[in-house]
């Protein structure tokens, strides 16, 4: 698999009952697998980002990081730091949410993505049944800086929705990209990953039914490698990177639009900025 994918949705034990997988892992098996860059999205957190950093230095793999934020109101999406100054917005952001309410959860509204965050990219997370306001409420915030999330798990209806996500996407003048939503780094967590979402519903392992962790066999196996990547770009969602190293800058990303004519694709291109001492994470 040459590098041209990068993951842009992608979550680690650092969020808590959801994520499988260390940020290590997350990185060493997607620079196995190929991967041009990788991003660590936990729920309102940048906690595991030391962790991916300090492995991803050792490797040939660019960083980026980013959260994923569900407001109060149910809309969901990632935000990802394209600099150090958005690395200061984004970690300002998860600070305020968290500080609303009581230890381990958070509280964001719509209102706290207005302003502050203009060194930050937005994927919008589409529920189920895409809310067409939701899709309008981001384009305000994040005008020229915001894409759609496709993630497609090889169910029933993935052709359905990746028309209607298209759809809404040419409606509004908002490209595509291609994610995974990755919640571990190998089939082999899968047992695990299905407990932690026991725990965390409270219910047993048996009656979890389909709040597991995407049921499909292709999701099974963590992060995608080149069958899930391939499945992806036929369904014409591709992300493509243009060359380049740019090893060792962690959270150096614009996303830049590039694409295949219809809008369908987007690229990912370093802005050069150098990573902080480890030190200066903690």
């Amino acid at each position: 698999m040459s590098r041209g994918y990068a993951e842009l949705h992608c979550l680690s034990n650092f969020t808590f009952l959801r994520g499988a997988s260390h940020p290590e892992e997350l990185v060493e098996q997607a620079d196995e697998l190929g991967y041009r860059a990788l991003a660590i999205t936990d729920e309102c957190s940048v906690a595991g980002v030391v962790r991916a950093w300090q492995a991803a230095r050792e490797r040939s793999i660019d960083l980026i990081v980013g959260s994923e934020i569900r407001l109060a109101d149910g809309m969901r999406c990632v935000l990802l730091a394209t600099d150090r100054e958005g690395y200061g917005q984004l970690c300002a952001l998860v600070a305020r949410g968290r500080r609303r309410v009581e230890k381990g959860a958070y509280r964001l509204d719509s209102e706290d993505l207005g302003t502050g965050l203009d060194r930050c990219l937005a994927l919008w997370l589409p529920g189920a049944v895409p809310r067409e306001e939701e899709l309008g409420l981001l384009r305000r915030c994040f005008p020229d800086r915001l894409w759609i999330a496709v993630e497609l798990f090889a169910a029933a209806d993935d052709r359905r929705r990746l028309g209607c996500l298209e759809a809404l996407g040419r409606r509004h003048g908002v490209p595509r990209v291609a994610c995974g939503d990755v919640h571990m780094h190998r089939r082999g967590r899968r047992a695990l990953q299905d407990t932690l979402t026991a725990i965390r519903l409270g219910v047993p392992v048996g009656q979890a039914g389909r709040a597991l962790y995407h049921l499909s066999a292709v999701a099974a196996g963590g992060l995608p490698g080149d069958r899930r990547t391939l499945s992806l770009r036929s369904g014409r969602a591709a992300l493509r990177v243009p060359g380049g190293a740019g090893a060792g800058r962690p959270y150096a990303r614009q996303l830049a639009a590039g694409t295949d004519g219809a809008g369908h694709q987007a690229a990912v291109r370093t802005t050069g900025y150098a990573p902080p001492s480890s030190t200066s994470w903690r």
